[in-house]
């Protein structure tokens, strides 16, 4: 399978209106409608309409003239990388927008994420659909290592990790239970979790333990992005080092997860991984998905629904150290990039069959993604 990107890049086109202006054409090649997709544009293509990209002084509009939600992406960097949005483009058809200078409205955000130090360094993200957290060093006094990530469902749109910590830390309201917004009802312990990837070398998952340090890339209205830095573990006889790079854009079920793994030489098999549990039953998304999902029954609270995702050549499926496991292999120098997610039966997914086709579409967008003209 060709390694893809839900990242969609686009030609860029001066346009030979009397205002100083860029016209971009998006193609959907699938016969489905398409919104909720990220489009990055590079600086390259639009520095002579804005040679600084201020963040408050580049505005992007439809056809029509309206104004459309846009973020500046740096990725961690001093000047900006890229202008994304999110166009909605019909089945077979296309779509034209417009890039120029312009006083930007005030955008509602969908995707936001932070370092939570008074709740035993948590890196917390989520966007207008889910929400997650990985586990930092001060955690591991307590309650032990733990790499794996945590998923929160939600039903709602607004974000909700900032009331959510100050509830539980001041003794208001547990995020544990439902609160009528959604609860972090996923345990996950010393396991990978609700999808994050370990070496599987020798027939074994090898994992490694909470992140030593962070770095905020990108922060909202549209993307919140982030990099995470592991310290060295075993992995058969030998120490390797790890990078995951986490990104999370508006609208989507699925995080982006971009691993670095450096200590080995050679290629090695990785497997990311969904933890079983007594209440949970694994699901069947098509074969060419190349995903593995999951469902736990939680009673009144609803069924959570797991989905992992890989755009790399599936090696395999197995079931290890009790996880579900999906399989590929690492190069080393080369990121490797997958997704992972979630999704619950009170908020969009009633039905098993309605999970794995959102998989199964998601898969699908990725292999033929919007294309340029």
């Amino acid at each position: 399978m060709k390694k893809a990107s839900l990242i969609l890049t686009l030609a860029v086109i001066l346009c030979g209106c009397g205002n100083e202006s860029m016209k971009i054409t998006v193609t959907n090649p699938l016969g489905v409608d398409r919104s909720g997709e990220t489009v990055e544009i590079p600086v390259s293509f639009i520095q002579s309409l804005s040679g600084d990209l201020a963040p408050d002084g580049i505005i992007v509009s439809d056809a029509k003239g309206n104004e459309v939600p846009s973020q500046i992406i740096y990725n961690g960097l001093k000047e900006p990388q890229s202008l994304i949005f999110q166009p909605e483009v019909k089945a077979n058809s296309e779509a034209v927008y417009h890039i120029a200078k312009g006083v930007r409205g005030e955008y509602d955000t969908r995707a936001f994420g932070r370092f939570v130090p008074e709740r035993m360094d948590d890196y917390a993200w989520e966007n207008d659909r889910i929400a997650f957290r990985i586990y930092g060093p001060a955690l591991i006094a307590k309650d032990g290592p733990s790499n794996g990530i945590d998923v929160w469902i939600k039903r709602t749109d607004k974000m909700v990790i900032d009331r959510w910590y100050a509830d539980y830390l001041a003794g208001r309201n547990t995020y544990h239970d439902d609160n009528g917004e959604g609860c972090d009802c996923y345990k996950v312990g010393r396991t990978l979790g609700a999808g994050a990837m370990a070496p599987y070398v020798n027939d074994s998952l090898w994992l490694g333990i909470n992140f030593e340090s962070y770095e905020t890339l990108d922060n909202g209205p549209l993307r919140i992005s982030f990099r995470l830095k592991y310290p060295p573990f075993l992995v058969n006889g030998e120490m390797v080092s790890e990078t995951r790079t986490i990104s999370l854009d508006a609208g989507s079920q699925l995080t982006k997860v971009t691993e670095e793994y450096s200590g080995l030489n050679e290629e090695f098999a990785v497997a990311a991984g969904i933890v079983k549990r007594e209440e949970g039953s694994e699901l069947s998304p098509s074969r060419e998905t190349g995903a593995i999902a999951y469902r736990l029954d939680g009673g009144e609270g609803g069924i959570t629904y797991i989905g992992t995702l890989l755009t790399t050549p599936v090696e395999g499926r197995d079931e290890k150290n009790d996880h579900l496991i999906i399989i590929t292999k690492y190069t080393p120098g080369t990121p490797l990039s997958y997704y992972t997610g979630a999704g619950w039966s009170k908020w969009g997914f009633e039905t098993d069959e309605a999970w794995t086709d959102y998989l199964n579409a998601f898969s699908q967008k990725i292999k033929s993604p919007l294309q340029w003209k």
